[in-house]
């Protein structure tokens, strides 16, 4: 009894992951069987383990599949079944996104702590739209603060957030940002530059010159720090110290954004 009872079950366990294969089958490389199944037999599966139970995998499956085959209608039927969670969000947003409702996506987006989606879309606005694209991060950012979620997630959300600020002229903005992510990973070469290169912009060098120096403490070879130092001795007339801060970044890495600038400041 036991032995057909564990047959039974391989079976299927093989049969829906097969179903799970054909749904997929557009990810699948050409010569692999999953390219070859078609979407029709994994949603027939999906449908007859549907009649048995009522699990929300069975549900979230099949609406993937239908949102795959463009049954936007049937998609958000499926997703409607599910419980209150991410994985409902994310779907009723990339429904929304079918069907040109970018807004109402991206509030789905956030409620789905979907980074990738939202990091998609403030990408698209940031030129057009800075204002909304802000907005758009801070609910994400509110999401992933509520959320609990790795610190670093977090951090890279404040990160954005301040490069946001900054493109607006709201400069004050951007330096909270930039702490607020720097508070939450301090070791981030990323999050000290950006501050560093803020604070030369704002003309406060001794701020500036503490977050390069700080770069240097983590990673000795960074050539971007070597090179803001470097601004900032040209900057008080010492073009000595500039040019060997310049060397320096020479050696870590000769195509350093912050070394070309210095560069083209030593030219003139």
């Amino acid at each position: 009894m036991l032995i057909a009872l564990a047959v039974v079950l391989v079976c299927a366990l093989g049969a829906i992951q097969l179903a799970s294969d054909a749904i997929f089958a557009r990810a699948g490389e050409p010569p692999s069987l999953p390219a070859h199944l078609p979407a029709r037999l994994g949603i027939a599966t999906y449908r007859a383990a549907g009649k048995i139970s009522q699990a929300p995998f069975i549900d979230a499956m099949l609406a993937r599949a239908e949102l795959n085959r463009g049954d936007l209608a049937a998609a958000a039927r499926y997703t409607r079944r599910l419980p209150d969670s991410a994985r409902r969000d994310d779907l009723f947003g990339e429904i929304a996104q079918a069907r040109g409702q970018d807004r109402l996506a991206q509030q789905y987006f956030v409620r789905a702590g979907d980074i990738e989606a939202i990091d998609t879309a403030v990408h698209a606005l940031t030129d057009r739209d800075p204002a909304r694209a802000y907005a758009l991060e801070d609910g994400l950012r509110a999401r992933l603060q509520q959320s609990a979620t790795h610190p670093d997630l977090l951090a890279e959300a404040y990160w954005t957030l301040g490069n946001l600020a900054w493109r607006q002229s709201k400069r004050a903005l951007a330096m909270q940002k930039y702490r607020q992510a720097i508070d939450l990973s301090p070791l981030s070469e990323k999050f000290l530059l950006s501050a560093g290169f803020a604070e030369y912009e704002l003309h406060d060098d001794a701020a500036a010159q503490r977050y390069f120096m700080r770069v240097l403490s983590v990673n000795p070879a960074s050539a971007n720090a070597y090179a803001g130092a470097g601004m900032l001795a040209l900057r008080a007339g010492d073009r000595t110290r500039a040019q060997q801060y310049a060397q320096r970044a020479r050696a870590g890495d000769p195509r350093a954004p912050a070394l070309l600038t210095l560069e083209m400041q030593l030219r003139k």
